[in-house]
């Protein structure tokens, strides 16, 4: 009597060749020349890198946009300011003069006093036009993410700061002076003055908080490393 055929038998399982596996049993995967060593070796789980052109294209946040914008009207408006305030003076003065008499001293006061008013007149507005103008072309270098614009405004803001806040604090006294002391000041001169020296403490120390904000120091960094 025989046993059943086994498994174990020769006839249980098809033979296999000696390599292991039959031929094309499994589907060979292919590798290029070099094996494994090619790869970089580097985190598995970590993000692709940013394509250097999607660099240039992150947003600007809004407080560089605002600081932008302020340093390019808050220079242009104390820049009329300065004029409107000269050519109030400056007929406050002829009233003041015109009311002492009119004589030959009177007239050479006045010659004299508009001469002077004239040349400050020049002079300030001349240097307002070169400062706003540099306010403007270092803002557009700021708002294209130029940290050394963000640094030299912050610099020209603190002055300006530091300037309206001594304004303030004299007002126009700082304009009276031994032969005018018994003149009285008109009021919309001071009005005008009181308005520059706000104007500049409130939108340089706004421009200041602006610049250094968490949102734009990471737009400054980032537009370095591009």
């Amino acid at each position: 009597m025989t046993s059943p055929q086994t498994p174990w038998n020769s006839g249980g399982y098809p033979q296999y060749p000696q390599s292991g596996t039959p031929s094309g049993a499994f589907p060979q995967q292919q590798y290029p020349q070099g094996g494994y060593a090619q790869y970089p070796r580097s985190n598995p789980f970590a993000a692709p890198p940013v394509p250097g052109h999607d660099l240039g294209e992150f947003r600007r946040p809004a407080t560089v946009e605002v600081a932008f914008w302020i340093s390019v009207v808050v220079p242009l408006l104390a820049t009329v300011l300065s004029v409107v305030s000269y050519l109030l003076l400056q007929g406050w003065m002829n009233d003041s003069l015109s009311g002492m008499g009119d004589n030959e001293y009177t007239a050479e006061i006045t010659s004299v006093a508009n001469g002077f008013l004239l040349f400050f007149f020049i002079f300030f507005t001349i240097i307002y036009l070169i400062l706003t103008a540099l306010w403007i072309l270092f803002g557009f270098k700021m708002r294209a993410g130029r940290n050394w614009a963000r640094i030299t405004l912050t610099v020209l803001a603190s002055m300006w700061l530091l300037s309206s806040l001594v304004s303030l604090v004299q007002g126009g006294t700082m304009l009276t002076g031994s032969t005018v002391e018994e003149m009285e000041m008109p009021g919309s001169f001071l009005a005008l003055t009181y308005t520059q020296g706000g104007l500049g403490v409130v939108g340089m120390a706004l421009f200041i908080t602006l610049v250094f904000l968490k949102p734009s120091n990471w737009y400054f960094q980032a537009a370095n490393r591009r």
